[in-house]
């Protein structure tokens, strides 16, 4: 299938690793420019490298209020316009309601709400062609997650303010959410760790019995998330809007 982005924009938030740069790849492969977004500006220059002359980059912290300058002018100097966003950024803290302090509680409604809400307040405005935007949100809002209830409060409030956000902007703009399983890559390596860690287990040991409990059997190679968001920022989806999308392998057994 042709996704139709060749010659078009996109801003890839996460774009250094995991996730994200999956995204980023298959839409560049596919004819698009893409400007990776993340903190780390070593690993954005190593996945722009990777990902060819079709990438650029610029380091920001969204959860900054004022990245959002920096942003604007990296869209501008590099892209020179906007078919597409992934809002998607690093994962917030691990941690249970009440051991979770204050700050960090406000630094992940900086991450996954307060930040984005102001990215998109700034670049809806650049893409006059219309789009679409995607969040990467998490199993989360659909089945909570055991010591992620900083992801499992705030996720659940990222899908819906996609589902508004698809009536406010379209017709032109088509708003979705793309909500990842267990995912081979650096986040989901480090919370195996942790967990291992609290039951005194290896980290082989935490991923094998998460195996164990999805139907597919297995984590999830990045590019086959890849391939999905690429599809939704892409024209191909052009008649989805509003919908939240599992990639988890039947992971979550949630109904509806």
């Amino acid at each position: 299938m042709d996704l139709g982005v060749a010659g078009k924009k996109f801003l890839i938030g996460g774009g250094s690793k995991g996730l994200g740069r999956a995204i980023g790849t298959i839409l560049a492969e596919e004819g698009a420019q893409v400007l990776l977004m993340s903190r780390s500006a070593y690993g954005l220059d190593e996945a722009a490298t990777a990902i060819g002359p079709a990438a650029s980059w610029v380091a920001a912290d969204i959860a900054d209020p004022g990245a959002i300058a920096t942003i604007a002018v990296a869209v501008d100097d590099n892209l020179g316009g906007l078919d597409g966003i992934l809002v998607n950024a690093g994962g917030p803290p691990p941690g249970e309601v009440l051991d979770l302090t204050d700050e960090q509680w406000l630094g992940a409604y900086q991450t996954l709400i307060g930040g984005p809400v102001r990215l998109l307040r700034a670049l809806t405005p650049r893409m006059t062609g219309g789009g679409a935007i995607l969040f990467v949100t998490s199993t989360s809002v659909r089945q909570p997650v055991t010591g992620l209830d900083t992801s499992n409060v705030l996720r659940p409030g990222v899908a819906a303010m996609a589902k508004v956000l698809a009536r406010e902007l379209g017709p032109a703009i088509r708003v979705n959410s793309l909500a990842p399983g267990r995912f081979d890559t650096d986040r989901v390596r480090s919370l195996d760790e942790v967990r291992a860690t609290a039951q005194g287990v290896t980290p082989e040991a935490v991923k094998a019995a998460t195996s164990s409990q999805i139907p597919l059997g297995r984590y999830g190679d990045p590019v086959e998330f890849g391939r999905v968001g690429a599809f939704l920022l892409s024209p191909a989806a052009s008649y989805l809007s509003g919908i939240s999308v599992q990639a988890d392998g039947a992971m979550v057994t949630a109904i509806p």
